[in-house]
């Protein structure tokens, strides 16, 4: 009996001690549990406007930080950091007792040009502290931003532009911002159509579809050159897009992004001016010519050979029987006139003898015609007005002294051109044995119109010449320009 209650004691004893070391290891765990707090999120995610500059992320502790502990964070998502933002560290002192850690996020709003960015935040593990999967180890900041870019078009330009390749035309085109450009840019041109940049037009001078906006410019400008081509008959499109490319700072307007040009060149037909078969029945047909006059009007009309010329389409070119009116203060009994009047810039004092080589009347002679005098250019596609130009070119004559030339009195001896002063002994002229004289059209500018009443071809054409003969005496009633060593004569023809 007495071993019975002893054996009952001892139970009860051996019971009270297992309950005993039980609580007191639960109340070491708990203990033990004070050194490795949980960390987490306060919240999963939020949306913030990056025109606040700044905001916090909030970490949590799940209770209050036994010692001082350093919580370390990874950071990820859209928004790239040291541009769009910035954050002093990755890794957070916790002080003892603190409860929660704070991480300030700066914005870089001026660098942000992306309506919506993504921040993410990650709680790296740590050998302080926990991180529970269910507590919000991660969040996500939304970076909103309103933005309104600025707005690039063509400038104030026709929706379509016509250019003609014989003119080599550069086309400046305007590009419009309707507010100024925050950084610099850089805009392409995507070119569509059957031009090719290099080989028919040029960009800026070069070959790159590729143009530099400059920071703070509400306008900005650019050349197209069109390359020369004498092709009469082609017609060709270009058309230009505005390319942000991966440009961020401007937006292109879906209403005046593109811009179209045609290139063409149509063929012009001469029958408003030819009506009249040629002079001493050569080729083409006969027009007037006169001479702007120092009293504004046209001087005294002489009649030429002009036509079209069959192998350079677009071109009126001179026939070789022209013969000359009152050439070197003579008058022929031939009708004629030179096709640019050249012999009336070539007025001789009387105390010169000069004969000219060329001519198929008495005393006639003329300068080198041309195989393409006047190039015609019609105006966009109206063939019947336009403008007039010519390729720079020369003319020659001949002036020959003949010592045994017979006397006679002006336009009675082929071939001789008598002088007053010396009554035509050849001895006393001091002109030398043979002169060349050449005249050099160096440029040709104007205009015709086939729509009207009477059809007109009206040009300025500019000459020089080293020779002593050209322009020594003027005629007193043509109105000549002296333009430094260039001398400017004005033009009409109309048919006859």
């Amino acid at each position: 009996m007495k071993n019975s209650l002893t054996i009952k004691r001892m139970s009860v004893i051996v019971a009270l001690l297992t309950i005993i070391t039980f609580i007191s290891s639960c109340e070491k765990i708990e203990h033990e549990g004070n050194y490795s707090p949980s960390v987490y999120f306060e919240t999963q995610e939020s949306t913030i406007n990056t025109q606040s500059g700044a905001f916090e992320i909030v970490a949590k502790l799940s209770q209050p930080a036994p010692e001082a502990i350093t919580v370390k964070f990874t950071f990820s998502g859209t928004a790239l950091e040291n541009e769009h933002y910035t954050i002093a560290s990755k890794e957070i002192l916790v002080e003892k007792g603190a409860s929660e850690a704070i991480i300030n996020v700066t914005l870089l709003n001026d660098n942000i040009w992306d309506p919506e960015l993504t921040l993410k935040a990650t709680i790296v593990p740590g050998t302080d502290y926990a991180v529970n999967p269910e507590m919000n180890p991660e969040y996500t900041a939304h970076l909103t931003k309103e933005i309104v870019l600025p707005v690039l078009s063509f400038g104030n330009q026709p929706e379509n532009e016509h250019t003609n390749p014989f003119l080599a035309e550069k086309l400046v085109f305007t590009l419009n911002l309707d507010t100024p450009l925050a950084y610099d840019s850089e805009v392409a041109l995507n070119i569509e159509g059957d031009l090719t940049i290099g080989a028919d037009f040029l960009i800026n001078g070069g070959n790159s579809n590729k143009i530099t906006l400059p920071k703070g410019i509400t306008s900005n400008t650019f050349e197209v050159q069109i390359l020369k081509r004498d092709a009469v008959g082609v017609e060709k499109h270009l058309k230009l897009t505005l390319d942000r490319g991966t440009s961020k700072y401007f937006a292109v307007s879906t209403e005046k992004g593109s811009f179209n040009v045609k290139v063409t060149d149509p063929e012009i037909g001469f029958t408003p001016v030819q009506k009249t078969a040629a002079l001493l029945g050569g080729s083409g047909f006969q027009i007037e010519q006169a001479v702007k006059a120092t009293d504004g009007n046209w001087s005294g009309k002489v009649v030429v050979n002009l036509g079209n010329n069959v192998s350079a389409k677009n071109y009126l070119r001179s026939y070789k029987n022209m013969s000359l009116n009152a050439a070197f203060g003579c008058q022929s009994n031939s009708p004629g006139g030179d096709v640019l009047r050249l012999a009336d810039m070539l007025s001789f004092a009387t105390t010169d003898t000069v004969i000219a080589d060329y001519g198929v009347g008495k005393t006639t002679r003329f300068f080198s015609p041309s195989d393409s005098l006047l190039r015609f250019v019609a105006k966009d596609e109206d063939v019947m007005r336009g403008t007039v130009t010519s390729k720079p070119q020369k003319f020659t004559a001949n002036i020959i002294l003949k010592p045994n030339w017979e006397t006679g009195t002006n336009g009675n001896k082929q071939w001789h051109l008598d002088s007053k002063a010396t009554n035509g002994i050849i001895a006393n002229s001091t002109v030398p044995v043979i002169s060349t004289i050449v005249v050099e059209l160096v440029r040709l500018e104007g205009t015709y119109d086939f729509t009207q009443t009477i059809p007109e071809i009206v040009f300025d054409a500019w000459f020089k010449s080293s020779s002593p003969y050209f322009m020594r005496i003027q005629p007193a009633n043509l109105d000549i320009k002296r333009e430094g060593e260039l001398y400017r004569v004005s033009y009409r023809y109309t048919p006859r």
